[in-house]
């Protein structure tokens, strides 16, 4: 008997499925003994195949987009709580009050805002024009230029609702 193709890729489906099976803990086994060799494989794939993944996951995305977003908007219902919980406690993190700040200078129109910039300013104690102590930390002001978005100092809040700057500089 003549098989046909479709029998054929069906049988040696099976064929594979039924190893697999049978060698889970083997692969499983080999996983654990070689979790370094395959982490290298795949940094190495990874980056000698980026545009080819990224033109995949492209595609699926467009592919599939109605899907996820359904499996987001129920992975979202089912773990609200959780979700909303992570958020507050990274809120209260470091690295987000940072980005938090950052991103709030950006908005103002500050440009070349770095890590430098921000612990110069975190580190600030002093106000860079009259050279007052800060009471707290919202006493504490990043000055820029409004035209150019160029950093100048850190002043304090009186020295920025007044223009102090203004007097030494000039």
């Amino acid at each position: 008997m003549v098989q046909t193709r479709e029998e054929r890729l069906k049988k040696k489906r099976e064929s594979a499925k039924k190893y697999r099976d049978n060698n889970k803990d083997k692969k499983k086994e080999y996983c654990q003994n070689n979790k370094e060799q395959i982490a290298e494989y795949k940094r190495e794939y990874y980056q000698n195949n980026k545009e080819h993944m990224a033109e995949q996951n492209r595609e699926y995305y467009q592919n599939n987009k109605e899907q996820l977003a359904e499996k987001h908007r129920e992975y979202y219902e089912n773990n609200k709580e959780q979700i909303i919980e992570k958020h507050r406690e990274y809120q209260q993190t470091p690295a987000a009050k940072k980005a938090r700040t950052m991103d709030s200078w950006r908005r103002m129109g500050v440009i070349n805002v770095n890590d430098e910039m921000y612990n110069h300013y975190i580190a600030s104690t002093h106000c860079e024009c009259c050279s007052k102590e800060f009471s707290s930390s919202r006493d504490r002001h990043l000055d820029h230029d409004h035209e150019t978005g160029e950093y100048r100092w850190v002043i304090c809040c009186s020295c920025n609702n007044h223009d102090n700057w203004k007097k030494i500089t000039h």
